[in-house]
């Protein structure tokens, strides 16, 4: 990046993937002898429409079936967890997280739930990067295996199966139109306290068997 562009990021590399898709050809539009070293069968278009697709993304063809809700919901969501982490909201959560009591299991428990929560709407490698400083001190200071902690965190993180901007599976299957928000939250709400349930006492009890003791005298993370 540094050697690219200083101010190169995530949104820069999709439009640079993205836009010749609307100058490429597509399949139909090749030659015929082309379509059969591809196949003829991935060279078809199954656009709806009188006028066929002339490129792999073809603006004329798509734009009235599209579901533009999808964008207002992966948008909201972004929103989301942008002004979450930004208003210091994610950050104070984690930092009341360390004045949880309740013996070792009650903490994994109040942990993974928390966590768990808060990555609905906040990317895992933001929740792992707020929670997992705080949540590995505190363990230290506690007394608890801070390697184990860590892997609460990094465990629940991954527990995001409520909302469409959760994970991109979500996102897919909620494009579809088959599945509304209200059924996908109260089936993800189950899967997510059956994971949270399961993952609690796989993190308290089975890990630090696997663990052993030389993970006992890591020392407090380093704040740089």
């Amino acid at each position: 990046k540094v050697h690219v562009a200083e101010n190169l990021n995530s949104g820069s590399i999709g439009l640079l993937v993205t836009l010749p898709l609307f100058i490429v050809p597509c399949g139909s539009q090749l030659p015929k002898a082309v379509q059969k070293i591809f196949g003829e069968t991935r060279c078809g278009s199954k656009v709806e429409e009188k006028k066929p697709a002339m490129h792999i993304l073809d603006w004329d063809a798509v734009k009235g079936g599209f579901s533009w809700e999808i964008l207002f919901v992966f948008g909201g969501g972004a929103m989301l967890a942008y002004g979450t982490v930004a208003s210091g909201l994610a950050a104070w959560i984690a930092e009341q997280l360390a004045e949880v009591g309740g013996g070792e299991f009650g903490f994994v428990i109040i942990v993974a739930f928390v966590v768990c929560m808060v990555t609905e709407v906040v990317s895992n490698t933001s929740t792992m990067s707020i929670f997992g400083a705080i949540i590995a001190t505190t363990a230290y200071l506690k007394g608890y295996n801070a390697v184990q902690m860590m892997l609460v965190v990094c465990f629940s993180a991954s527990f995001s199966f409520m909302l469409p901007t959760a994970t991109p599976p979500n996102m897919v299957v909620y494009a579809t139109g088959l599945i509304p928000v209200k059924d996908m939250a109260k089936s993800g709400m189950l899967l997510n306290l059956g994971a949270i349930l399961v993952g609690s006492l796989y993190l308290a009890f089975i890990v630090p068997a696997i663990l052993g003791d030389e993970f006992d005298t890591i020392g407090a993370p380093s704040s740089a």
